[in-house]
């Protein structure tokens, strides 16, 4: 049986920045620490959330995403 990968083609993002408040950051930066995940990914996942359209990513990027999370939790237990 034959698979075919479909490659992605990454463009420039749009950017935007925010300002928290400190207690906010503080609890954003604690919970990307455990998760081992990026603060962009957080803020995308939410904003996301909120607006309903969370489930528009497509399979192939949250499988990514996944992988990528498993791995650095892999490498987490290692270092304990």
């Amino acid at each position: 049986m034959l698979y075919s990968l479909e490659l992605i083609t990454v463009m420039a993002s749009p950017q935007f920045s925010v300002r928290l408040p400190q207690e906010l950051d503080e609890r954003l930066s604690a919970y990307v620490k455990q998760a081992g995940i990026t603060k962009t990914k957080v803020m995308l996942d939410a904003l996301a959330h909120y607006l309903g359209c969370a489930n528009d990513v497509p399979l192939i990027r949250r499988v990514m995403e996944l992988e990528e999370r498993v791995t650095a939790l892999e490498a987490q237990a290692e270092g304990r």
